[in-house]
């Protein structure tokens, strides 16, 4: 299934893998979209593009949400350590740098229906030493490095993507006063580590 990118963008795709005999069950512009095609069609892949409308890493978390059995790759233009990481937290089974052109495609979608993990040689050692130093989760919060719980850095990761609070909860399955519990105890660790230095403000 093909996720994002301009229109020409995806036809060159769906040409390159259909030629190869892998089937293109589903062709899609945004993350609403292909959450719904994923659910529907549970294919093997889906790979998504880097510029997706609504957002790649939102398009990432919404399809695994929907179809957890679904291997999500994210294409996009060059590798990026930070979008790599972003990508594999948000339950992307790999990244593919679009300068592995057309051969180096097919054979991650190869790759990733054969149940293994896409990441490029030069990605590898940045998930190494991401392993090495996550005992605790962290996440630079106005410049402070603080240590979340998973909840909490998913409720977070959600505000600056420009979620309100309401928005969270109905994504997360959870009540409005628990995100904003989650916010206050995010706002609580920044005070102690650094006072006076955050302020977390959020709206209904």
């Amino acid at each position: 299934m093909l996720a994002g990118g301009q229109l020409l963008v995806r036809a060159a795709r769906h040409s390159v893998l259909s030629r190869s005999g892998l089937e293109v069950v589903a062709d899609v512009a945004d993350v609403a979209t292909a959450a719904e095609a994923a659910q529907l069609y549970r294919p093997g892949v889906v790979l998504v593009d880097a510029d997706i409308e609504g957002g790649c890493i939102r398009a990432v978390r919404r399809i695994v949400e929907r179809a957890p059995s679904v291997a999500v790759l994210v294409v996009a233009a060059e590798l990026d350590q930070e979008s790599l990481l972003a990508a594999v937290r948000a339950g992307a089974k790999g990244f593919v740098p679009e300068t592995l052109g057309a051969a180096g495609l097919i054979r991650a979608v190869e790759v990733a229906l054969a149940g293994e993990a896409v990441i490029p040689r030069a990605g590898v050692s940045t998930l190494i030493d991401q392993v090495r130093g996550a005992q605790q989760e962290q996440m630079s919060v106005n410049g402070l490095r603080l240590h979340l719980t998973r909840r909490e850095s998913d409720v977070i990761a959600r505000l600056r993507e420009g979620m309100t609070p309401k928005q969270i909860a109905f994504e997360l399955g959870l009540s409005a006063v628990t995100v904003r519990r989650h916010l206050a105890s995010i706002a609580r660790k920044g005070r102690q580590a650094r006072p006076r230095s955050l302020a977390l403000e959020s709206t209904s």
